[in-house]
């Protein structure tokens, strides 16, 4: 069972949730059902209004590196979420933390921290 847990500066409030297996959902859609940043977004990848930071709690089960579509790291670059060189490379660092679009990233049976 994987668990998602958002945390809203700038008073650190965090909202936890339980993923069932077999059961992914957007980070975005999973948002929603909070009071939080990111829930005011087009959803479709085209604002970048729901870049968040994610951090594995598990680094043994972290990815070493990220993959994201061309799309979605232009939205990220365009938002100052991404250097130069990573906008260039194949793949970004996952550690410590990464960028990526609320309303692209699909949780499954993860533990993870996302910050707004």
């Amino acid at each position: 069972m994987g668990k998602v847990t958002f945390i809203a500066s700038p008073f650190d409030v965090e909202h936890v949730i339980r993923i069932e297996p077999n059961c992914p959902a957007t980070l975005l859609s999973l948002a929603r059902r909070f009071p939080w940043p990111a829930h005011k977004t087009c959803g479709q990848g085209l604002c970048g209004a729901c870049a968040v930071r994610i951090v594995f709690r598990d680094r043994e089960r972290a990815p070493a590196r990220v993959i994201l579509s061309p799309d979605e790291k232009t939205i990220l670059y365009r938002a100052g979420k991404l250097t130069d060189a990573e906008y260039r490379a194949a793949d970004i660092p996952a550690h410590p933390a990464f960028w990526r679009l609320a309303c692209q990233y699909v949780v499954e049976d993860e533990d993870i921290l996302v910050f707004a």
